[in-house]
């Protein structure tokens, strides 16, 4: 369960600075949709009006104002949501030049919700899984990603594999939007869940994620935690 923080203005002002100065990832996602705007920064801060992104694509279709949305965003090891509406974005430069679009949230009143990183699963029950491919001696299986955070991932597949399910792997998938992942990780744990159609599971914990692998499964962890609190809360 997230950890609901009340809205203090000072704090949440340090709380969104410290989020600027470390270019922590963000994104906004549409209320009641599958909608996301990612790949977004904290350009500013208008203490108790609004919140200032930058990285908004010129070929994005950018909600309206007065649009619900919620607004996420990494901070070291937490994924802080919180519930606004979009306000007018900045105007342009008098030049009329093209330059990349601010978007402008209000300052929220409901609640932050705080996750720790690690906790959040981006495969589960009410969200789909994803197709990947187990590999291990040589040889590679077709597999279901069930569940991946930055420390591990479970896996589940049709049939035993034809090579033992212990030691080091590697994990291949595709991740929303298009991204190849590739992942090394050491079996911790395997067993049958019988009567499932995926009755063959596995366990692992990652090996050495380089930088932008991590950042990938960030950004990835990220969407899907927006995608399944709006689930959770039936809108």
């Amino acid at each position: 369960m997230p950890e609901l923080k009340p809205v203090n203005q000072e704090e949440l002002e340090a709380l969104l600075n410290r989020v600027r100065t470390t270019q922590g990832s963000a994104s906004l996602r549409v209320d009641g949709t599958n909608r996301i705007i990612g790949h977004l920064q904290v350009r500013g801060v208008e203490g108790g009006t609004a919140i200032q992104l930058g990285g908004a694509k010129h070929r994005d279709r950018l909600p309206a104002p007065g649009t619900a949305v919620t607004l996420s965003f990494l901070l070291e090891e937490e994924v802080v949501a919180l519930r606004t509406v979009l306000l007018e974005p900045l105007a342009a430069d008098a030049g009329g030049r093209q330059q990349p679009r601010v978007l402008r949230a209000a300052w929220p009143t409901r609640p932050l919700e705080c996750h720790h990183r690690d906790e959040v699963r981006v495969a589960t029950p009410d969200l789909p899984s994803l197709g990947a491919t187990l590999s291990a001696q040589g040889k590679r299986v077709r597999a279901e990603l069930l569940n991946l955070t930055e420390t591990g991932l479970g896996l589940g597949l049709k049939k035993a594999p034809p090579f033992p399910l212990q030691g080091e792997m590697q994990v291949d998938t595709q991740l929303p939007g298009g991204a190849m992942l590739h992942l090394v990780g050491d079996v911790r744990h395997s067993g049958r869940l019988e009567g499932d159609p995926l009755p063959v599971r596995v366990g692992l914990v990652l090996l050495g994620l380089p930088a932008e692998v991590r950042e990938s499964l960030r950004r990835m962890i990220q969407a899907r935690r927006i995608i399944r609190s709006e689930a959770i809360r039936g809108e």
